[in-house]
Order: C-alpha cells, then structure tokens, then sequence
C-alpha cells in the first residue's frame, strides 16, 4: 500500500472532525474491498505445488531414511550408487509465478526455487533455484522441467559427504 507524504493534502483530510472520520472509514472500506478483489484475482492465478529437499549422500553406506520416498531412493541410488542417504529436510508449498520455497536445510545452507513460469509452451515449469551457505549465493540457475520431474544439484562437503538438493513442481 502507498503512504501519502508527509505534508500531502490526504494527511491534511484526516483530522477527528466528523466528516473526516466518515471519509476515512469510507477509504478504508474501499481499499478493504480493493484488496479482496486483488486476492481473488491472485488466488485465480495459475500455481503449482514447489518441492525442494536436501538428503545427506555419505560415501560407502548403504542405509536409506524411510521416509524417502521409493521413487525418490531409486533416483537417489542412480545418481550416488554406493551412498547412505538420509533426508535432512523437505519443504513443499502451492505458489503463483514470483512467489518461492525456501528450505532451510541446516549448516547454513538454505536452498530457494521461485516459480517463474508455472506452464511455458512446450509444457515444462520454470522456475529460479538458489543455493546459498551463511547467507551467501553459491550457485544459481534455471530450472525447467516437466511437471512431477525433480531435478537434482549436488554439492560436495569438506567431510567428504554430498549434499544433494531436489527441486521440483506439480
């Protein structure tokens, strides 16, 4: 919302006189009435349901979290064969173009997909993936896939373990 200047002539109008405070309430019904119409337009807008998780690789384990899903240990198990996995966290939200996920995937790391473009022409969602350690970026990209499709970005640990991070949209 925009705030009138100080000095403005709309401050000058809202003073404790009874034909102020009748057009201060009637602007502020107004722009009540104004937002949910904007909220009603917003929540019209195409969405899609924005997944990102972070699962520790550990070089020569076997064991697998449980509650990775079975689909989820099969690709994990293609991209890193002989690793444990354990997830450390997931984060999942229904959001428009703009809007994110931010996942806080512990150590500093923070992992973040915006939703760019919830269906482009050739059928595949867009969306802006961010992983950054203390605060600060360390690597950026596009991600554009099809629908129920997670992509995976891996970043190797000083311990010698991986941290692999999902991304994707439904």
């Amino acid at each position: 919302m925009r705030m009138a200047a100080p000095g403005s002539p709309w401050l000058a109008r809202t003073s404790t006189t009874r034909g102020s405070a009748r057009a201060l309430g009637l602007a502020l019904i107004l722009g009540f009435t104004l937002t949910q119409s904007a909220l009603g337009n917003w929540q019209g807008a195409p969405a899609r349901q924005v997944v990102v998780f972070g699962v520790l690789a550990t070089p020569g384990g076997s064991e697998m979290d449980p509650k990775i899903s079975p689909v989820v240990q099969a690709q994990l198990r293609r991209l890193l064969p002989k690793h444990g996995f354990r997830l450390k966290k997931i984060k999942a939200d229904r959001v428009v173009a703009g809007q994110g996920v931010k996942c806080d995937l512990g150590d500093g790391f923070v992992a973040t997909a915006r939703l760019a473009n919830p269906l482009d022409p050739n059928g595949k969602v867009q969306m802006r993936f961010d992983l950054s350690l203390d605060e600060v970026s360390q690597f950026q990209t596009i991600v554009t896939t099809p629908p129920d499709q997670f992509n995976y970005f891996d970043k190797a640990l000083p311990d010698g373990n991986r941290l692999l991070v999902g991304v994707g949209a439904r």
